[in-house]
């Protein structure tokens, strides 16, 4: 398939899910011509300390517009749950089944179910749940069921309760990590306001959402991007920054060849039940 053929969805739980965890590659298949669409499920209305839900959910909504312009993405969808309330209901089932049919992704990248946030988990359980479906015609019949069945990956996460991720793909980001971090520093209320506090040293490092991009870029780097240099040090990958995912049992399960020509040149793919990287 030509990567201009190609439809490429990542869905999170909130706005900033998707671009924290595959910024880079999402800006790589952009970049390569596919369609991107990104998704959040909630408004990420309580990710604030003292702004209101209702002024943080329509902040949050144009930062995360902001963030698809630099990664490229054609779309960035807020759902609409509020924070931390979303459930993996019969009625988000559905809302869920037409978002994605009526895009028809050939990938879908999403949450694993072993995660510290309730909402992180009920997105991916979501996804999970409706896979098998998307192919049942007189399940949701008002959008018709797509001639492609996606193949679904799992986002990276460090837990190992049930198991560790067990990654069939890597990424290496290092030459776009400008525009990983930028897209990161679109999300101002999160990356400078929100999220600083729960990490040693942020705070006093923090440079401010009006530092020159320079300043904003390397802090974002520093306390982000320290996921990226662990998962490339974990895998024994020769990167700086590595993005990495796991192909989801549910789903078409696309062979090794195939995962290859679906992701960006130069992706390293590994063989499902290998012990190493091919």
């Amino acid at each position: 398939m030509e990567m201009k053929d190609l439809r490429v969805m990542a869905i999170g739980a909130h706005p900033d899910d998707a671009d924290v965890n595959m910024a880079g590659t999402l800006s790589k298949f952009a970049a390569a011509g596919a369609r991107v669409k990104m998704v959040a499920m909630t408004n990420g209305n309580k990710g604030h300390r003292t702004m209101p839900p209702d002024e943080l959910a329509e902040r949050r909504l144009g930062e995360a517009q902001a963030s698809a312009k630099v990664i490229g993405a054609e779309e960035y969808v807020v759902m609409g749950s509020d924070d931390c309330v979303l459930e993996p209901t019969l009625e988000w089932r559905r809302r869920l089944t037409h978002l994605v049919r009526s895009f028809a992704p050939h990938l879908i990248f999403t949450h694993r179910t072993c995660d510290y946030h309730a909402d992180h988990r009920a997105a991916g359980v979501l996804v999970q749940d409706i896979t098998y479906f998307l192919g049942v015609p007189y399940w949701c019949p008002e959008t018709p069921v797509p001639d492609v069945a996606p193949a679904v990956f799992f986002m990276r996460d460090k837990f190992t309760v049930p198991r560790e991720l067990r990654p069939d793909v890597a990424v290496d980001i290092t030459d776009v990590q400008d525009i990983a971090a930028d897209a990161l520093c679109c999300h101002v209320s999160q990356f400078f306001e929100w999220l600083p506090p729960e990490l040693p040293g942020a705070v006093e490092a923090n440079p401010g959402p009006d530092a020159p991009v320079e300043d904003r870029r390397a802090f974002v780097k520093r306390f982000w991007f320290a996921r990226k240099q662990f998962d490339a040090a974990r895998f024994n990958l020769p990167w700086q920054y590595a993005e990495v995912f796991e192909l989801s049992e549910y789903g078409r399960q696309p062979d090794s060849d195939e995962i290859r020509s679906l992701f960006p040149a130069g992706a390293v793919v590994a063989e499902r039940k290998s012990s190493g990287w091919r």
